[in-house]
C-alpha cells in the first residue's frame, strides 16, 4: 500500500491542526481537528508522535 494520503481534505485539516500545534498548543489542535471529523488514531499520532508524521502535503514526493 502506498503511504500517499488519500484524503486529501483530510490531509488540509491535519496539516492546519499541526500549523494550529505551533502557533496555539496541543490542546487548541485537538480541539481543531476532532471538529473536523479528524479520526482520534489521527490526532494521537499526529500530536503524539511528531516523528511519524508524513511530510507537508505540499512537499514534493521523493523517487
Amino acid at each position: 500500500m502506498s503511504d500517499t494520503r488519500y484524503n486529501q481534505q483530510l490531509a488540509v485539516q491535519v496539516d492546519k491542526g499541526i500549523e494550529l500545534l505551533a502557533q496555539m498548543g496541543a490542546a487548541n489542535a485537538w480541539i481543531y481537528m476532532q471538529s473536523n471529523q479528524v479520526p482520534r488514531s489521527v490526532i494521537l499520532r499526529v500530536l503524539a508522535y511528531p516523528e511519524q508524521r508524513r511530510r507537508h502535503s505540499s512537499s514534493p514526493s521523493l523517487h
